[in-house]
């Protein structure tokens, strides 16, 4: 099928069983994820032409040795495309085995030997320059992988160029930027199963590098149907201490939504009226966490200190229990949260018919249902999560729950993160192996103050999620913030300002961003092509959507990138927008 000419093409050889089969880690999710639209070119079933290289924005090489597959001739082919303006990103470093063609073009001279460090393996990487777009929300800083991967060694590059990354201990570069002709090349050295979560994988770190290298080498204009960068947080246990919400205002002081889940039998007049007041002013949004601490609503441990054991309530009591909680969603004049938030991740699985009546059906934790926390803490096992969308768990879910295609689950999560990711954090000391990983005040709040730290924490948390074109949702709970002054509390979010001060954030309800999230998994940006003449963008999607989405356009500037929304109204089946590039949102609305 036809993907117009702002697609992608993606060059495969469907022979080479083992580098075919990795590519749906590799790069299928992630390409769909982003909502790039991509046609996919086997090698077995026929010859590149210049016509259909010609046809795309960007040409992506992405399985290990592809070289070994092209012909010269196509090799030539391809840089020849380049010339004329489209755009190159190779994942795969095995470099050495591509033709001559490109190695002469971009001046690589390789020699398959380690000519600078004894070693063709690479087990980190440093950002060695953010002054350029692909680089621009990283800091200098080092990143380790799980297990070492193989890279090239380029003795040298004869003609000019920018490197990105280096590998510490040869100070090979691990990542290249060039032009040649009208056309912008990025060349990783390291071997595609970078992307494999057994080496670090998508939703690591990395991703935000991953998807700004196919922009930047697209010829423009170019577009992507993917999540607007989201920021919400969540915070559980919540029982209005201390001084009745107060600190509510200082999340809103810096644009924050809270999803606050509350202990209900904790609330009293005066903090419902505060409560009441706070939903009115769309200033946070509410959920039922339980009754009490001690007290659950979804399911009944078998005491309140023992949750490896544990069962369901009856149907008459989960009748009498939501019948309460409707009282008070009443009694208060709020509605509740359509993000689902249950104390300790326990959910009984007749629960499910109760959510749904009530148009709760947004989990904010992929819920291992009627299992008890001892079992599954706070949610499927690790070998369920593989299955789900959009990188296995890694950075978070965001599919619908494997065993309701009615519930769809919204959980970014900054806590399942690479091995090598997470002994970082440890050293750092932000998290440890016996605490709540995914709580960033839980280290630097309970036993001790560290400003710096918790900033620097939730910080990592929106950068990793942003960066992988997830929304962000900060963590904690309540009986951490109470341990801070007012004083503190506002020199962290000041902080987590600063320091996530290179990126756009859209502040939203959980809610919204959780309806957001289902209408963009169903649809699918199938056809965008730019006619020059015109200077008209012509695109398709398919699938289904109730909410208006946003489609991400990329302009060249200079050496500027520039990016505008598109907003897209809702359609059910097949839907055709045409637009001039200059006709655009300036920012999301």
């Amino acid at each position: 099928m036809k993907t117009g000419n702002i697609s992608l093409l993606c060059i495969v050889d469907s022979s080479k069983k083992e580098g075919y089969g990795k590519l749906r880690e590799i790069l299928w999710s992630a390409l769909d994820f982003f909502g790039m639209p991509y046609e996919v070119f086997d090698v077995t079933k026929g010859d590149l032409s210049s016509n259909v290289l010609r046809d795309h924005s960007v040409i992506i090489m992405a399985q290990e040795k592809l070289g070994e597959s092209l012909s010269v001739e196509e090799t030539e082919l391809v840089m020849n495309a380049v010339k004329d303006g489209v755009g190159l990103v190779c994942f795969d470093g095995n470099l050495r085995y591509y033709k001559d063609p490109l190695k002469r073009s971009l001046g690589l001279v390789i020699t398959g030997e380690a000519a600078h460090g004894g070693s063709l393996s690479a087990s980190m990487i440093r950002v060695w320059d953010n002054t350029h777009y692909i680089t621009s929300t990283k800091d200098l800083e080092f990143i380790s992988f799980n297990k070492p991967v193989d890279m090239e060694d380029i003795v040298s590059v004869e003609r000019d160029h920018l490197i990105l990354l280096r590998v510490p201990g040869s100070g090979c570069p691990a990542l290249i930027t060039e032009t040649y002709g009208k056309g912008r090349v990025v060349l990783f050295t390291l071997s595609p199963n970078l992307w494999l979560s057994e080496y670090f994988g998508h939703g690591g770190g990395l991703d935000d590098i991953f998807w700004r290298s196919i922009v930047w080498a697209a010829r423009k204009p170019f577009v992507m149907l993917a999540m607007p960068p989201f920021v919400t947080m969540r915070i559980d246990d919540c029982s209005g201490e201390p001084n009745n919400f107060e600190w509510v205002k200082v999340l809103n002081k810096y644009g924050f939504i809270p999803h606050i889940s509350l202990f209900i039998d904790n609330i009293g007049e005066r903090k419902s009226e505060v409560i009441k007041k706070l939903y009115e002013n769309k200033l946070a949004e509410f959920s039922v966490h339980a009754f009490t601490w001690t007290k659950q609503v979804y399911w009944k441990p078998k005491s309140p200190l023992n949750h490896k054991e544990g069962t369901e309530y009856s149907e008459d009591e989960l009748k009498r229990f939501f019948e309460k909680i409707d009282m008070l969603a009443q009694k208060w004049g709020i509605k509740w949260s359509k993000v689902f938030l249950a104390h300790f991740g326990e959910v009984g699985r007749n629960v499910i018919p109760f959510l749904k009546e009530r148009g709760i059906k947004y989990l904010a934790i992929p819920y291992a249902f009627s299992v008890p926390y001892g079992l599954s803490p706070l949610g499927l096992s690790k070998a369920q999560l593989r299955g789900l969308k959009p990188f296995g768990g890694q950075c978070g879910i965001i599919d619908y729950h494997p065993d309701d295609p009615d519930l769809f689950i919204v959980a970014p999560d900054y806590s399942i993160v690479p091995e090598s990711v997470y002994k970082m954090l440890i050293e750092k000391g932000v998290v440890t192996p016996q605490g709540q990983k995914y709580d960033f005040l839980w280290e630097v709040a309970r036993t001790k103050i560290d400003v710096n730290l918790a900033a620097w924490y939730a910080a990592f948390g929106i950068k990793l999620c942003l960066g992988s074109l997830m929304p962000a949702v900060l963590t904690t709970h309540e009986q951490l913030i109470s341990m801070l002054t007012e004083k503190e509390l506002d020199e962290i979010f000041s902080l987590i300002d600063k320091f996530t001060s290179c990126y756009r954030k859209i502040y939203r309800s959980w809610s919204d961003i959780a309806e957001y999230a289902e209408n963009l998994y169903n649809s699918k940006l199938i056809y965008a092509n730019y006619n020059v003449n015109t200077e008209e963008v012509k695109c398709q999607l398919k699938g289904r959507s109730n909410k208006t989405l946003y489609l991400y356009v990329f302009e060249d500037f200079g050496d500027k990138i520039k990016q505008k929304f598109k907003e897209i109204p809702p359609y059910e089946g097949e839907i055709t927008i045409n637009f001039k590039v200059g006709d655009l949102l300036e920012d999301f609305p």
